[in-house]
């Protein structure tokens, strides 16, 4: 298929000035370029008018892997621009899985999994084959997760790994970027994962890298009252085991630890080469998680049912409220989730009986039902376990503007629920996150330039994740591509009403095939299945 782009004005994504251009696509790649170029014979023509055409925007941080093989066209995201996702990040990933293992794992990741085919695959590599034989719109890479080779290997136990357990975490960590996953995952905030030393993440991390892996990306054990030590871990774990760190999805939550921001800001600066630290953040000041994350690490031994059995005990459950709500110092240094029942929004319940829950916060529906707001969360713990999905407030403005404009931090979503069929109230970035940073922080509030906001888009992430041939717009590339208004584009989903789509975006296009044209999917499923392969990602 040849393609004509009539009258564009071209950023490139490599933070040259933008120019105007046509391009022609050929055989899914940029052919030519340049100024009134003749139209080939049979092409298609699109009018550009004066849009601006960018490289397809990379997202480096989704949980896709969990929803795509069910929704695989994720018009949320292929309609921002989106034209190439890396998932597995935070520890999770749905592989590998071990014999008497599965229920594990799928417990874990129950907040994120969109109904995916559990049964179907054990290995990365099976995982894949399943993955690439859909119809995708847009591409995905995936990362293996910390967790899921934790549990894999221990289950939930809270020990550190004997020799021969850290043994098999480094055999399945290879094997899994040995078959093409571009990096490891970690989020030691999350049980089990949080019960994990720096030498585990060194060993892990290391293993990954041998294997090819692009980077160790991790979801930090603190974001809020030691979220600068967690940093310190962060680094000295690429530090040690010699691969890149990528901080996901940065942050600070808590107005009494906003302040850490210099620090935070400081040590990523001063990371030695070895550690290669850059970020990726979302433009929102709250986040998404599950509900369970606000339990003591020890009440999660055994998994999600072993939690659920804690809480139908009276006295385990009263040591339970007693710790979340005491919010020790010492606990929340390591991983604990402070409990602010005014800031956790229910989301999402897998019970559509309960749905008045959702869009309430903890402290609204405790005061609905009589009881205390630690009585209230626990109770739903007990009777969905970790499927109850929570929108989180407690971000700063101020420091999400500084961490944007870092000129290491790249543009993502952290985002899953990229179809309509998606229930509740999800978060608003898997619809909005690029279109919003384009928009609100480029062109309204000059937080950055617009050739800088497309750069954090699109060769920053591709250059990160090793995307052979994407992310900048030149002869010979691969033809993903994005054309969108820059005098109109944003976002419009909000958090009470999120499944809304951008507006400003014309046209969406992978491997030179047009899969959404204003406001439309045009049916075409030109997306693939990237691999690592010797650390380049194709």
């Amino acid at each position: 298929m040849t393609l004509l782009i009539r009258d564009a004005v071209v950023i490139d994504g490599t933070g040259r000035p933008p120019f105007g251009s046509d391009v022609v696509l050929d055989g899914g790649v940029i052919a030519a370029m340049g100024r009134r170029l003749d139209r080939p014979a049979g092409s298609g023509l699109l009018r550009a008018d004066g849009a601006v055409l960018a490289p397809g925007f990379v997202d480096l941080h989704t949980h896709g892997d969990f929803t795509v093989p069910v929704t695989p066209a994720a018009p949320a995201l292929i309609s921002q621009g989106v034209t190439t996702q890396l998932a597995g990040n935070c520890g999770f990933s749905p592989f590998p899985v071990t014999a008497g293992r599965a229920d594990l794992l799928r417990e874990y990741a129950a907040f994120l999994d969109g109904g995916l085919p559990w049964g179907t695959w054990r290995t990365a590599a099976e995982y894949f084959a399943m993955v690439a034989a859909l119809p995708l719109a847009g591409n995905l890479a995936c990362q293996v997760g910390h967790g899921a080779i934790r549990i894999a290997v221990m289950g939930f136990d809270p020990g550190p790994p004997d020799d021969e357990q850290l043994t098999a975490m480094r055999r399945l960590t290879r094997q899994s970027v040995a078959a093409g996953a571009a990096a490891v995952s970690s989020g030691l905030t999350y049980a089990p994962a949080s019960s994990a030393g720096v030498d585990e993440l060194v060993a892990v991390a290391g293993a990954a890298k041998s294997a090819g892996a692009r980077f160790y990306s991790t979801h930090l054990r603190s974001e809020a009252i030691a979220v600068t030590r967690a940093v310190d871990e962060a680094i000295t774990v690429g530090a040690r085991s010699g691969l890149p760190v990528q901080l996901s999805h940065l942050k600070i939550m808590g107005a009494g630890n906003w302040a850490e921001i210099d620090r935070v800001l400081a040590r990523i600066d001063a990371a030695p080469p070895a550690a290669d630290v850059a970020m990726d953040q979302y433009p929102y000041t709250a986040g998404s998680t599950t509900l369970a994350i606000i339990v003591p690490r020890w009440a999660t031994e055994g998994g999600t049912a072993a939690l659920q059995r804690r809480l139908g005990d009276p006295e385990t459950r009263a040591r339970i409220h007693r710790q979340v709500t005491a919010q020790d110092p010492a606990e929340l240094a390591q991983g604990l989730r402070a409990f602010e029942p005014e800031n956790i929004v229910v989301a999402a319940v897998p019970d559509p009986e309960y749905r008045r829950y959702v869009g309430q916060s903890v402290a609204r529906i405790a005061g609905r039902d009589g009881t205390d707001p630690a009585t209230a969360a626990l109770e739903l713990i007990r009777r969905w376990g970790g499927e109850v999905t929570t929108i989180v407030h407690g971000q700063s403005e101020p420091n999400l503007r500084r961490i944007m404009a870092h000129p290491r931090t790249a543009i993502a979503s952290d985002g899953w629920a990229f179809s309509p069929v998606a229930g509740g109230l999800p978060h608003p970035r898997n619809y909005g996150t690029f279109p919003r940073v384009l928009g609100r922080y480029a062109r309204d509030e000059g937080v950055l330039t617009l050739t800088e906001a497309v750069r954090k888009m699109t060769s920053l992430p591709a250059r990160r994740l090793g995307l052979d041939g994407r992310g900048i717009i030149s002869p010979g590339y691969i033809a993903d591509l994005v054309l969108f208004s820059p005098d109109s584009v944003a976002d419009t989903a909000t958090f009470e009403s999120p499944q809304q789509f951008c507006r400003g975006i014309s046209a969406v296009i992978v491997a030179g095939q047009i899969a959404y044209r204003d406001g439309q999917d045009t049916g075409a499923r030109a997306g693939r299945l990237l691999r690592q392969r010797h650390g380049q990602v194709t």
